[in-house]
């Protein structure tokens, strides 16, 4: 038996939200944290405990007992999480960013875990959880860093950054397999965006691709609320008229997936990027837009005023990151 990969020394769990345990193998164990302990039988591939929820504060320890092997995790916080996913904008780094250098600074209560990722990077999912300095905050996403740290310093929290993300990523490939055909949502693949034939974009803009290796391993992590940064590749004409229905329901899978009918969604629309805006283009900005109207606990960031629109990447990411906090102290109470 073991604990999965995002279990690690630095961690932070979720404050008011119950404290999720999981792993792989067969055999027995107990885990003990915050001063109860459980026990666990596994006769499968697959296990979970359930802590009660917590508030806020730390550090704890955690200590797991697999037969004859003990794992003890160390400097463990509860306080706020945010699962930071979508496409290239939210993989985008600080170091590509414009950010006032002041806003740039070691932040031990902030910390990151990156899941499995297609392209090399810095850090890994076998990194653990990583705290913030100033020698490894360039490379972090600027999205999860700047809107992390911000919440951190604020309110005197513990932070969680959970970075899954996958430039040129197509909505459908970060949903399970099937389920958009499921629910009568249907874009054929010649009226789909061009990143889905093109190398090496359509290896992972494969139905329900990213969803099974950059998400699921992290499922059930119980997660404060959602920061969705995607869609310029869904923005063919077809697409964009299939995005809210999508979008829609993607919300209603993580939701499931992550065992929180109600968990907090900030969607960021995405900017004019002016050589692109096209009639798609146009339609998702509006679902994103439209999506708070029709779904509640969700929130809607606009983009379009405070970044560039000569870049498909705007490089202003600090303003964008007031915005996600402002609307993220709406949601999570």
């Amino acid at each position: 038996m073991r604990l999965d990969p995002i279990f690690s020394s630095s961690m932070v769990f979720a404050a008011g939200l119950p404290i999720r345990i999981f792993g792989t193998g067969q055999g027995e164990g107990e885990i003990t944290f915050g001063g109860k302990s459980k026990r666990i039988v596994s006769q499968t591939d697959t296990w979970l405990l359930e802590f009660p929820p917590m508030d806020f504060g730390g550090p704890y320890e955690l200590k797991a007992v697999f037969d004859d092997t003990e794992v003890l995790l160390k400097d463990i916080y509860i306080g706020k999480v945010l699962l930071c996913a979508g496409q290239s904008n939210m993989q985008f780094k600080i170091s590509e960013a414009h950010v006032p250098e002041q806003l740039l600074r070691s932040n031990q209560k902030l910390r990151m875990f990156v899941t499995h990722r297609l392209e090399k990077e810095r850090f890994s999912p076998k990194d653990g959880w990583i705290k913030a300095d100033k020698e490894n905050i360039r490379d972090w996403s600027a999205i999860g860093y700047l809107a992390g740290n911000g919440i951190s310093e604020k309110e005197d929290v513990a932070v969680g950054i959970i970075c899954c993300y996958q430039g040129a990523s197509m909505i459908e490939s970060w949903v399970p397999a099937g389920l958009f055909e499921s629910e009568g949502i249907a874009v054929t693949d010649d009226e789909k965006h061009e990143d889905f034939r093109t190398s090496p974009y359509r290896f992972w803009n494969k139905d329900g691709f990213l969803f099974d290796y950059s998400l699921s391993p992290v499922l059930p992590f119980s997660v404060s609320a959602v920061v969705w940064y995607q869609g310029e590749s869904n923005t063919s004409a077809e697409g964009g008229k299939a995005y809210l229905p999508m979008l829609q329901s993607l919300i209603r899978a993580w939701r499931r997936e992550l065992r929180n009918e109600l968990l907090p969604f900030v969607v960021v629309q995405i900017s004019d990027f002016t050589p692109c805006l096209n009639e798609g283009w146009r339609l998702v900005q509006k679902a994103q837009l439209d999506v708070q109207n029709t779904t509640a606990k969700v929130k809607t960031v606009i983009s379009a005023d405070v970044c560039e629109k000569d870049n498909i990447h705007p490089p202003t990411k600090h303003l964008l990151a007031q915005r996600i906090i402002c609307a993220l102290s709406e949601l999570i109470q």
